[in-house]
């Protein structure tokens, strides 16, 4: 007589199913501590606006700098401060005082900025711009009493579909030095967006007898549940699966995978999927008679009878699987009894 071992009843949750959210912030500083990394890496001070990157006038100009970008980004963000100080001019007589950003080199914009100055933007190819002011046309810092007024701007930069590292240039292109016209840089923060492409996770469960074709009384068979996803990133610690046992089995509880749990995991995916597993913590039973099962059973025996249900919870994100698929694989046993 053989015995139907397969069931049909299994879950496969994901608690969080949207791709993880979270931004990353790559760089950030207020440049009140040791400034590095800059090709130039002056700092200067004023009680009015503390210290910051700078100043930049006809010599130097400008500072750059190069950050990698996390793979899998959708968009990158620059924000900073935008100081202008003194008598910035946009004349063919006095001269023609621009702020510059260059990204990867590519102008993004090229701005005078009289006083006072209202907010702008703008698009350059991939790249969103905007800049506000921070204060009014006054009277703030350095070339004070001479009527040079100041005003502080906050900058906006989104890049789309950066590459895997990005090119900053922050110029002050004035025609005059620090005495009369000049620009610094500040709370400067880039933070990496991730792809929001959803998840594309598959799931079967298949079964097979150990070292023999026939289901007979106090034989084993071999459940398998192959997971894929071919999407983006799986939430960490979300990925979870429920299965219900057959009436006619004893789960397994010993020693399978070597280390003394009773699930193997199997990970056959370059690079690894990024999913840990499998603990003690991870694997819990249930003797309930129906769902929703209550997990929390201590199994009596090796081949435990009463366990009604099994959940596995591994740990860790699922990795973004866009290019390369990932694959991985849950194995347990059962008696047949």
């Amino acid at each position: 007589m053989q015995y139907w071992l397969y069931s049909l009843v299994f879950i496969v949750t994901l608690l969080a199913s949207e791709i993880a959210a979270a931004q990353t912030v790559i760089y950030q500083d207020d440049f009140e501590g040791t400034v590095t990394g800059w090709s130039l890496n002056n700092t200067d001070f004023d009680p009015d606006v503390t210290r910051f990157l700078g100043r930049f006038d006809n010599n130097p100009k400008e500072t750059s700098r190069t950050f990698n970008i996390p793979a899998n980004t959708a968009s990158v963000d620059i924000d900073f401060d935008f100081y202008r100080f003194d008598s910035w001019d946009n004349s063919s007589q006095f001269g023609f005082d621009r702020f510059e950003v260059i990204i990867d080199g590519v102008e993004i914009f090229s701005l005078p900025f009289p006083n006072p100055q209202a907010a702008r933007s703008g698009t350059t190819g991939n790249v969103d711009w905007s800049h506000s002011p921070l204060t009014p046309r006054v009277e703030l810092a350095f070339g004070t009493g001479m009527y040079w007024f100041d005003q502080l701007h906050r900058v906006n930069i989104t890049v789309n579909n950066p590459g895997a590292t990005l090119a900053l240039t922050l110029r002050a292109d004035v025609t005059q030095g620090g005495n009369d016209e000049s620009g610094g840089f500040d709370n400067i923060i880039i933070t990496a967006f991730p792809n929001s492409v959803p998840p594309n996770l598959t799931a079967q469960k298949t079964v097979e007898m150990v070292g023999m074709s026939y289901s007979l009384p106090g034989n084993n068979a071999e459940y398998t549940i192959a997971v894929q996803n071919s999407g983006g990133e799986v939430d960490a610690n979300s990925l979870s699966f429920t299965d219900t046992l057959p009436d006619n089995v004893s789960l397994f509880t010993g020693d399978l995978d070597g280390s003394g749990n009773p699930v193997i995991f199997n990970d056959y995916s370059t690079p690894s999927s990024g999913v840990n597993c499998c603990t003690a913590s991870q694997i819990e039973f249930s003797n309930s008679a129906a769902a929703p099962p209550v997990f929390g059973y201590v199994p009596v025996s090796a081949y435990d009878s009463n366990i009604t249900f099994l959940r596995v919870t591994p740990s860790g994100a699922v990795r973004d699987a866009q290019i390369d698929p990932v694959s991985i694989d849950f194995k347990f046993r059962a008696r047949i009894d």
